[in-house]
Order: C-alpha cells, then sequence, then structure tokens
C-alpha cells in the first residue's frame, strides 16, 4: 500500500495536452472525393497517406505501417470489409476506424468483429476526424507510457534482486571475502570485462588497500591514496571510478574496466547503468562498512560508547541489532529501527551532537539503544515494537524543540522500519529507514500554513500543490484524485486490505450513512476489525466539511492520506503515500469530530 499509489482509472484522467500528442501517420481508402480531401486538410499536424485503390493502399500499409486507416466499407463494391482484416494482418498495432453510410451498418458492425476501432457515418465532418484521430492517440500515448513504466519495473526488479545480492555480503566472514563477491557481482551485473575493490584502510584513513580484482586486471596497485590509484592506473586504462560510498559512510573504491562506451539515455528511458552501478555501490559501502565495525569489535578495538556524545558506537548498535534479529528469527518477535539525520537550518540555532543525543534520549525508553552514526546522523532501535510503536517514537522525535515549530520539523529527518515487513536483515532496514528519513524532508506538511488547520484548510493547500508544485519521483509526493463514488470505495478497500497485511493499523475515516469512505473501510475490515483502531467520523455538520471525504491509514509498514470533495459523486483531491501527512491528516479529522485519534 504504502510503497506506489493506485492509478488514477483512465476514465477520470484529464485529456492529455495536444501540443503534446505525437504525430501520426494515417491512411485514407476512400472512393468518395469529399472524405479523400477532408482528412488532410483536418489533419494538418500528421502525415496522411490518400487512396481509393486497393492495391496502392496495401503497398501504402507495407511501407509505411501508417498508426490509423480509415476505410470506406463500400470501396470495391464492399470489399472494405476485407480490407480491414487485411490491414490488420499487415499492421497488428494500427486502429482502424471504419466509414459507412446508413446502407451499409450492417457491413461496419462485422467490421468491429474483425478488429476495427471505431465507425463513422458518412458524410464526415471535420470534428468526426478530431475526435477520432484525438481518441486514438490518447491511446496510443497511455500504451507508450505503460510500456516505458513496464521496461522501468523490469529494470527496478532486476536492480532490487542485485540489491540484495549486494546487502548479503555484509554476510561474508571479512572485508576480504566481501571485495572478492562483490567483484564476481559487479561484472555479472554490468557486463565489464574486470572490476578492482579497494577498501578503505584501518590505519591510515587517506589510503585504499586492494581488496579484489579480475584477471587482467591484477597488476592494480596494492595500496596507494585515492588520486594516486585514480590518476596512474584508472585513467591511463579507462577504468570507471565509482566510490564506494553514501553519505555518511567511506567504505572504499571500486573500478570497472567496461566492455563499451556507454551513451546517456534520453528522458524518459530506462535508468543509465551507471546510475545503477552508483546504487548498488552504494548499498555495498554500508554492508563493507558494518562487515569493518564487526571486524574492530572482534579485535575488541570497538568502543560500547560514542565518545563526543551519550550515545552508542555505531559499532555496538551493529553488534546489538545483530543479536537482536537472530532473536527476532528465532522467536518470532518484533522490532524496530528509526534513523534521525539532524539539519540545522542557517539563521536557526544549531544543537551540538552531545545536545541531540540528550534530547533524543529522554524521548526514548531505558531499554532503546541509540548510536550515533557521524556528526548530526543517529540511528535507534526499539526492541518488542512493532512498527506502530515505531511511529509512535517517530513522532515524539519529531516534536522535540530545537527552535521555532515549523522550523524543527524541518530540521530533523525522522524515518523508520520495522522487522520483518520492511526487511529482515540490518542492511536492508537501514535502507528503508534512510530512505523514509530522505523522503520526509518533501513532506508537503512542511509546506502547511500552521495557521490554517482545518480540514478544508488543509483540502485546498493540498490541491494547490497538486497542481503548482514540480513533480517529484517520491513515492510519498501528493498526488491529484479524480474518482468517482464507486471507484473511491474501490481504493480505499485496496489501501485498507493492504494495511492489514501487517495485522494492527490506525485508519481515521470520515462516514455518514449515505455512500462513503467509512462504509468501505468497514467492509474491507469485516472479521479483522479487532486489529485495528477504526475513528469512523461524521464531519458533516462541521463548517466546511459537509462534502468533505477522507482517509487517513498509519499501517505497520507504511501510511496513506486522502483527502477530497465529493462533487455530484466525483471526489476531486489529492493523496499520498507519505507518514507525515497521515498524521496531519488523523489529527485535524479528530479535531474537527473532538476526540483524539493518535498520540
Amino acid at each position: 500500500m504504502m510503497n506506489s499509489m493506485p492509478p488514477i482509472p483512465a476514465s477520470r484522467r484529464r485529456p492529455l495536452d495536444r501540443a503534446g500528442a505525437p504525430a501520426l501517420t494515417v491512411l485514407c481508402i476512400a472512393q468518395d472525393a469529399a472524405v479523400r480531401e477532408l482528412l488532410p486538410r483536418v489533419l494538418r499536424v500528421d502525415k496522411v497517406l490518400v487512396t481509393a485503390d486497393f492495391s496502392e493502399a496495401f503497398m501504402m500499409a507495407t511501407a509505411e505501417a501508417p498508426d490509423i486507416a480509415f476505410v470506406e466499407l463500400g470501396i470495391g463494391d464492399g470489399a472494405g470489409l476485407s480490407l480491414v482484416h487485411h490491414l490488420k494482418a499487415l499492421v497488428p498495432d494500427i486502429s482502424v476506424v471504419t466509414l459507412a453510410t446508413k446502407k451499409n451498418l450492417e457491413a461496419a458492425a462485422s467490421a468491429v468483429s474483425l478488429g476495427a476501432t471505431g465507425l463513422l457515418l458518412m458524410p464526415l465532418s471535420g470534428d468526426d476526424v478530431l475526435s477520432s484521430v484525438w481518441g486514438i492517440k490518447q491511446r496510443l500515448v497511455e500504451r507508450a507510457e505503460r510500456d516505458r513504466l513496464e521496461r522501468a519495473a523490469a529494470v527496478s526488479a532486476r536492480a532490487t534482486g542485485w540489491i540484495a545480492r549486494i546487502a548479503g555480503i555484509a554476510e561474508a566472514p571479512d572485508r576480504a571475502s566481501a571485495a572478492r563477491e562483490l567483484v564476481e557481482i559487479l561484472v555479472e551485473v554490468t557486463g565489464a570485462k574486470g572490476a578492482v575493490v579497494y577498501l578503505a584502510s584501518d590505519t591510515m584513513p587517506e589510503e585504499l588497500v586492494l581488496g579484489a580484482a579480475s584477471p587482467g586486471l591484477e597488476k592494480a596497485p596494492e595500496v596507494g591514496t585515492e588520486k594516486h590509484i585514480v590518476d596512474t592506473f584508472a585513467t591511463p586504462r579507462r577504468l570507471l571510478a565509482v566510490p564506494l560510498g553514501s553519505r555518511n559512510v567511506a567504505a572504499g573504491y571500486v573500478l570497472l574496466d567496461e566492455d563499451k562506451p556507454r551513451v546517456p539515455a534520453e528522458h524518459g528511458a530506462d535508468p543509465p547503468i551507471d546510475g545503477i552501478i552508483r546504487l548498488l555501490a552504494n548499498v555495498a559501502a554500508t554492508a563493507i562498512a558494518m562487515l569493518a565495525e564487526r571486524e574492530r569489535a572482534a579485535r575488541g578495538g570497538a568502543a560500547i560508547k560514542d565518545p563526543t556524545s551519550s550515545a552508542y558506537s555505531f559499532a555496538y548498535y551493529v553488534d546489538v541489532a545483530g543479536r537482536e534479529i537472530g532473536r527476532a528469527r528465532r522467536y518470532n518477535r518484533r522490532f524496530s529501527i528509526v534513523t534521525m539525520v539532524y539539519e540545522p537550518i542557517p539563521g536557526q540555532p544549531a544543537l551540538s551532537p552531545t545536545e541531540y543525543a540528550d534530547r533524543l534520549l529522554a524521548a526514548v525508553h531505558d531499554t532503546d539503544v541509540l548510536a550515533r552514526v557521524d556528526e548530526n546522523e543517529f540511528h535507534l532501535l526499539l526492541p518488542e515494537t512493532s512498527g506502530l510503536g515505531a511511529h509512535s517514537v517517530r513522532r515524539r522525535i519529531a516534536r522535540l524543540g530545537t527552535g521555532e515549530k515549523s522550523a524543527s520539523s524541518r530540521a530533523l529527518l525522522v524515518g523508520a522500519a520495522a522487522f520483518p515487513h520492511d526487511g529482515q536483515d540490518l542492511g536492508k532496514l537501514l535502507r528503508v529507514a534512510r530512505l523514509r528519513a530522505e523522503a520526509s524532508k518533501t513532506s508537503v506538511v512542511h509546506r502547511l500554513d500552521p495557521e490554517s488547520n482545518t480540514v478544508p484548510d488543509l483540502l485546498e493547500m493540498l490541491i494547490w500543490e497538486t497542481v503548482n508544485a514540480a513533480p517529484a519521483r517520491q513515492t510519498s509526493a501528493v498526488r491529484p484524485i479524480e474518482l468517482g463514488t464507486a471507484e473511491a470505495q474501490s481504493l480505499a478497500q485496496s489501501v485498507v486490505a493492504d494495511a492489514q497485511r501487517g495485522g494492527a493499523a490506525t485508519i481515521v475515516v470520515t462516514n455518514h450513512a449515505d455512500l462513503c469512505l467509512g462504509a468501505a473501510v468497514r467492509s474491507a475490515l469485516g472479521h479483522e476489525a479487532a486489529k485495528v483502531a477504526l475513528h469512523a467520523l461524521d464531519l458533516r455538520a462541521v463548517p466546511g466539511c459537509e462534502r468533505i471525504e477522507a482517509l487517513a491509514v498509519i499501517a505497520e509498514h507504511g501510511a496513506y492520506a486522502l483527502v477530497a470533495r465529493n462533487d455530484d459523486g466525483v471526489l476531486r483531491g489529492a493523496h499520498a503515500a507519505d507518514p507525515l501527512l497521515a498524521d496531519v491528516l488523523a489529527e485535524r479529522l479528530g479535531r474537527a469530530a473532538g476526540v483524539r485519534v493518535i498520540g
């Protein structure tokens, strides 16, 4: 539910902008001279081929592979029907629009069964032609977008498998073994002729140590600085150099001997391979850094406490988390982690790491383990805590005072992940929590007007956001929604059913006696209602809320928010898989009804 937004049905999508529609190749086969003159005059931006001859029509279709064909069924004493069949055989993707008089309507019905897209009665008008072509253009644009999304999904699916394999190197006996596994995976994934992996030195922070190399690259320097290795070895051999690092981790370097140069992808095409390589390098950096921490702990060199704050060290955190994962798997228990990044806002008083750690510790329990990763990043381990419990901790932490209220929420990035719903190994949980923390930075909640706190105010602000905000790639971005009542109820049932995968959930929904989201939620819950904290609120007596429909879901593995206005059976508004927005919407719905729905 919470990882992707449900699509808006095609029947409710806004018409495409004509300026962005593709130019098509149109074939017209007609005996009627008026038709042959009309199409080129009306379809000026498209390529129009006109003929009244069967043989010429076949040659044109074979040579040009037209997108649309207008076929007069009465051509050749009624042979136009067979022409529909032959054109579909020649160009399977062609859209055939049949032209008929009232005398041959029976043949028109047969043409549809042979694959014709539509029927126009003669004599034709320019509007008839434009409407037919525009509808087909829309379908072609939608088909192209589906194809693009399917290709992107295929790449994402492959990338997910690669990421899982890379994350698995964290279970290697040592960093040298992990480096050898990483070389093999990178060569397989990228098709490179060879790869070299350098690891960060334990004793000299500026130096890199050779971890593993493919055959043919064994002459790579055993040790050296990044500049020395790149300048003397990678650059002369035209190797692709990729840092093994993420935002806060520098674990080494990867050199790839590519088989052929890469060409940057056009806008909308599949992600370029170098972007995937850098993503995998980011994941590998985290895995190798965790291995390094384990190695240092095994040598007895890892301190339990962070020397500059009251938090634990990351090495101790990794050790405790590893044992917690083992117990959770063995005894079917739950636990959660929370990632917190403090990014001081220019012009606002900044906290020191010690002050920040003390404030975090004041908001958690004694059994929770707080570790410092770097200057302003902390991780929190929550034993025996479900995803809903992690959401509660996230709210408490987000409310920590760091000055003016709205600035505080922007300065602190918080993301949570729960075992086993978000992952069953520490690397995956850390990645999910980190991604959610990053996503919280761009949440629409930070742009809300604190003085406008009613549900109608929230709806209007979100609608403005969908119209004026720049496109966002995050799944948590706010998107417009325009659905009929029945479609909206199906969406609500789908969201609630997905939320129940984790068991417990908190759901706040508008409810009344007519068809509404509340009825759909109750129907979806069925016998599982006991596991859900359901707040069905009737807001029709609240000024401004008479026609508002809203749904806020906070579940083990994510959150969802929908708020819209019912305009004569059509819900128009916005929705997002944004935990911060789900919190705000739930709180405002509860405030409007005079009840407390979340802590």
